[in-house]
């Protein structure tokens, strides 16, 4: 559960939201990163095998334990696992033997989430100490892209989808933006702790909102998301779970970062793109899109989304649109068991728009394409990719379309066929 969405739901936003590429810490990982600025966190540590997980039960003193399944993906403990239907990839247990058996249960098989419905692997599992909750809330720091800043979003009902609470009660989110350029102040912490009821705690809080800022500053963060946060029955104030998500463009920044990256948890067809340089996102829409050019791209989207369509991907093949790059885009595409049809919309500047409509229909005899495709080519030489696909539209099973408008409309309604 994101802090993004929140911002989405509360603010003026494009139909389709734009893609966000960053590098995704395990929780393991992400309350390693906030200890390391004093943020509290419960005790805990990481497993690959059942009796290593057994082991560092020992070391915690604890009347029982939390066992999660390590996988990026939310909605953890809702979900199950495919290979041995076990249900759960969070459990509370008493005993270290308990420990033990959940551990067998969850690594090396496979959690299937509602954010991931083809599942993940699960190759590690958090071993953590069971505290005692007083009261969850909800805390996280992202990007307000729209208004340049910082925000940190807040509430008292954590533990909880936040874009459920959102939806439904909306007054109880708060926000807090951060002028970059001046930095926080302690006065806009203190309201925070004031707006939570935890004034009781303001020291601690305003401490936990100022090592947060500092590591997303520090680390070039998109997301440090706490959901929930705890006060404890003992008073103290906790990150109990946490999300941490780093710009992928920062990598070389952030090289300790990017050697934790767990690729593992990649989705397959992000991983093929990435051999061929391919800008992709998987989504999991009907129409698969393939554009040059970031905006084209969400421009598509968001008219495939106008027009009642659901888009497949992100897939932006920047100066790739022809060769080897091409044809795995459109395998990706084509292989893609959700996808019913293809949305290519490209405008052709130094790419020859004649050379792509003739490499497209190469690989399509040559790789038998079964999905019908819509083709949008404007610029250069686009008259004469006409001519190449003009009386031959059924038996190329492309459709040539020179308006964005109408093309759109056409691949909604291919699609729904």
């Amino acid at each position: 559960m994101f802090a993004s969405q929140v911002i989405k739901n509360l603010a003026p936003r494009a139909l389709v939201a734009a893609p966000v590429r960053g590098i995704k810490l395990h929780e393991y990982q992400a309350q390693a990163l906030l200890k390391s600025y004093k943020v509290p966190c419960p005790e805990g540590h990481v497993a690959t095998s059942p009796e290593e997980a057994f082991k560092h039960t020992t070391s915690l003193k604890s009347s029982g334990y939390v066992v999660k399944s390590q996988v990026l993906s939310g909605g953890r403990g809702l979900g199950h696992f495919k290979e041995n239907g076990f249900q759960g990839g969070v459990h509370v247990v008493d005993t270290a033997e308990k420990v033990k058996t959940v551990a067998q249960q969850m690594l090396g098989n496979t959690l299937v989430t509602k954010q991931q419905p083809d599942g993940v692997p699960c190759n590690s599992v958090y071993i953590v100490e069971k505290v005692n909750v007083g009261k969850e809330f909800y805390l996280s720091l992202t990007l307000d892209r729209p208004n340049a800043s910082p925000v940190f979003i807040y509430s008292t009902e954590g533990g909880m989808s936040i874009e459920d609470v959102a939806h439904d009660t909306p007054e109880k989110i708060h926000k807090l933006r951060i002028d970059p350029l001046k930095g926080p102040d302690q006065a806009s912490f203190k309201k925070v702790a004031s707006d939570l009821g935890l004034q009781a705690h303001e020291k601690e809080v305003v401490h936990m909102l100022e090592q947060l800022y500092k590591c997303f500053h520090d680390k070039d963060c998109d997301l440090i998301e706490i959901n929930p946060l705890l006060l404890t029955k003992q008073g103290q104030v906790l990150a109990a779970d946490a999300k941490v998500t780093v710009d992928g463009n920062a990598g070389y920044r952030q090289k300790e970062i990017v050697a934790m990256e767990d690729k593992s948890q990649n989705n397959a067809k992000e991983t093929i793109a990435a051999q061929y340089d391919l800008n992709y996102i998987y989504i999991g829409g009907d129409i698969g899109c393939l554009v040059n050019g970031a905006g084209l791209a969400m421009s598509t989207m968001d008219i495939i989304s106008m027009y009642g369509g659901t888009p497949a991907n992100f897939l932006d093949v920047g100066g790739s649109a022809e060769g080897e790059a091409l044809v795995a885009a459109m395998k990706l595409l084509n292989e893609d068991h959700k996808v019913k049809a293809i949305f290519v919309n490209i405008f052709g500047g130094i790419l020859r728009c004649d050379r792509l409509a003739q490499s497209i229909i190469d690989a399509n005899k040559a790789h038998s394409f079964s999905k019908p495709i819509v083709l949008r080519l404007k610029g250069t030489n686009s008259d004469v990719a006409k001519e190449l696909i003009k009386g031959r539209e059924k038996e190329l099973g492309i459709y040539y379309n020179e308006d964005f408008d109408s093309a759109a409309q056409l691949v909604c309604k291919v699609a729904a066929e």
